[in-house]
């Protein structure tokens, strides 16, 4: 009896042992280690390896195309003068933001003929409240401008405009009954909405203008670039006329783009200046008006009435 149930433990120590747990799945996945396998030689393949730079390639190229472009240098007006293919007659053709230049009906200067000027007693003068500043000069290529900073102005119908410069022109732009004057100074005005009025004075060989004697000494030898003279005072009133006096019209600018709506005021009287102040000015300046344009519709009108003209009275110019 003790033989047999030796020999029956016996067998059940040489049999396996298997629990619950061992039964219910295997310790490697088969099926799952074959398909991880693929799909590693799949991305290790050298067909792989293309398609994948092939992708980084277009996404590389994706990005630089989505970068922001810069933004073009903003465009040059283009350059005009007073001769040849550049000049007057050719402005509206240079550029389409100077096509009022040829297209324009009420353009600047004009021929003043006082027989033909309607005089008027309601027309509003100018209050003018200039003060000194230094003198800051600067040769533009066009002409000699005075730059002027805030702070100098005139008032029309209780209206401020700001004087921003003054600059001159030889010979006159502006002609009386046909005929230029030696130079002609314009005084540009602009008030708060970007309206522009411009104070015109005509210049005649005569006496030494004093004004003019303190300007000259100083005229700029290199081109656009200002130059400024702190201890240089120049009142601009000191170059009007003694009698206040003038003409007034709607023109436009005398330069390109030739904008019109200006408020032009030019001095009946015009004021002197020698001989020798003259040439040099125009040695400096060259050539640098612009041709008469046509009236057109529009009517001259000037700050005083007409004479009874029963008896005219003959003007000295």
């Amino acid at each position: 009896m003790k033989k047999r149930f030796s020999f029956i433990v016996t067998l059940l120590v040489a049999l396996p042992l298997y629990s619950v747990n061992n039964m219910a799945a295997p310790l490697i996945d088969l099926g799952a280690e074959a398909k991880k396998q693929e799909q590693k030689s799949a991305t290790t393949s050298p067909v792989a390896k293309e398609k994948d730079q092939t992708t980084k390639v277009a996404d590389h190229q994706k990005k630089a195309e989505e970068k922001p472009k810069a933004k073009p240098k903003p465009k040059k007006p283009p350059h005009w003068g007073y001769f040849e293919k550049e000049g007057p007659r050719y402005w509206g053709e240079l550029a389409p933001e100077f096509a009022t230049c040829k297209t324009g009906k009420n353009q600047s200067p004009i021929n003043l003929k006082p027989q033909k000027s309607v005089g008027t007693t309601s027309l509003p003068g100018f209050d003018v409240y200039y003060r000194e500043t230094a003198l800051k000069l600067v040769n533009n290529g066009h002409t000699l401008q005075v730059n002027i900073p805030l702070g100098s102005y005139i008032k029309i119908n209780g209206h401020r405009y700001e004087l921003l410069q003054y600059h001159f022109h030889t010979p006159s732009e502006h002609q009386r009954d046909g005929f230029n004057y030696p130079m002609e100074m314009h005084l540009v005005h602009k008030d708060g909405d970007g309206n522009i009025a411009v104070i015109a004075i005509l210049f005649k060989e005569g006496a030494k203008n004093k004004a003019l004697a303190e300007l000259m000494p100083y005229l700029p030898t290199r081109l656009k670039k200002q130059e400024i003279h702190e201890f240089v005072k120049i009142h601009p009133a000191k170059f009007f006329p003694a009698d206040k006096k003038f003409y007034k019209y709607s023109g436009s600018l005398t330069t390109p783009p030739c904008s019109e709506g200006v408020y032009w005021m030019v001095f009946k009287q015009p004021i002197q200046a020698s001989v020798t102040q003259l040439e040099k000015m125009h040695e400096y300046l060259g050539s640098n008006a612009r041709p008469v344009q046509n009236l057109n519709a529009r009517t001259l009108l000037k700050s005083w009435p007409d004479r009874n003209q029963e008896n005219p009275v003959y003007e000295l110019y």
